[in-house]
């Protein structure tokens, strides 16, 4: 399903929460690609249904996406849309400093070239839902834009082992830089996760998913995740280590696989979280 012309991204000042907004536009008929984005939100949530402090000077986007796929192809779009992401910020001039943490949060580093990627730039949630069109998701996206304190950022119930402080748009690419406004910056993530997903859906229809919906996607989306290869803890979301191993890869589901002591260990994100060692 191609996005044809896509309508401008709709601002407000402040929100519930731009996901909660976009699910019930789609529920009335928004198109693939209408868009919504906010400066502040005040009932924000993340992964897990943990709430998430949006304060001003981020910017929060969610998006209508309609792919035209069955439903339980749609457990691939976090990884989807967040490669749409990284898109976006490669073309802003971030390659090299972001990556993807598995499933689908956006990480980064200072330099470029070296060291860990252990700061948090975007946070992404997908939620698919079914309305009398077919199914449909909302992606929604909170990027830091400025430098912002922890803990303001990441509210209490959310402050786990796993969690990764926060890095900005602006502290990545230095406060003189010439960066997009909020509006680009909106229209420029909701296009690139558009033309991935369409990409991806394209792919789907053309029977390349057969053997799993991240099939399409799965060997670009390696060379994304900076912690493939590493040592890693398998966390549960209390922060608790559940094993240790090596993040081998994941399956044509978006299984994390992690060989352990004990053999390969496959975890699904909606479980686990994993950590760097």
């Amino acid at each position: 399903m191609g996005a044809g012309a896509l309508d401008p991204v709709r601002f407000v000042p402040e929100v519930g929460s731009t996901n909660d907004v976009a699910i019930d536009a789609a529920r009335e008929g928004a198109a693939h690609g209408w868009a919504i984005s906010a400066g502040r939100q005040t009932s924000g949530r993340g992964r897990r249904g943990h709430a998430w402090a949006s304060p001003t000077g981020s910017l929060y986007l969610s998006v209508v996406l309609r792919p035209g796929v069955p439903m339980q192809h749609l457990i691939a779009l976090p990884a989807v849309c967040a490669m749409g992401v990284m898109d976006a910020l490669h073309q802003i001039g971030l390659a090299g400093h972001v990556g993807i943490k598995w499933p689908n949060d956006i990480v980064a580093r200072i330099d470029a070239q070296n060291g860990a990627f252990d700061r948090k730039l975007v946070g992404i949630l997908v939620e698919a839902r079914s309305s009398a069109e077919g199914p449909f998701a909302v992606v929604g996206m909170g990027v830091n834009v400025q430098p912002v304190q922890v803990e303001k950022h990441i509210a209490a119930d959310a402050m786990s082992p796993q969690a990764l402080g926060p890095i900005s748009l602006e502290e990545l690419l230095g406060a003189d830089a010439d960066a997009p406004g909020l509006p680009a910056l909106a229209e420029c993530l909701r296009d690139a996760v558009v033309a991935r997903v369409d990409a991806w859906a394209a792919a789907v229809r053309a029977g390349s998913a057969a053997a799993g919906p991240l099939a399409p996607i799965l060997a670009e989306y390696f060379d994304m995740v900076p912690m493939l290869g590493h040592q890693v803890a398998v966390l549960s979301p209390t922060g608790q280590v559940m094993n240790t191993g090596v993040f081998a890869g994941l399956d044509m589901w978006g299984r994390a696989c992690v060989m352990t002591s004990a053999g390969e260990q496959t975890y699904p994100s909606e479980a686990v979280s994993l950590r760097d060692l």
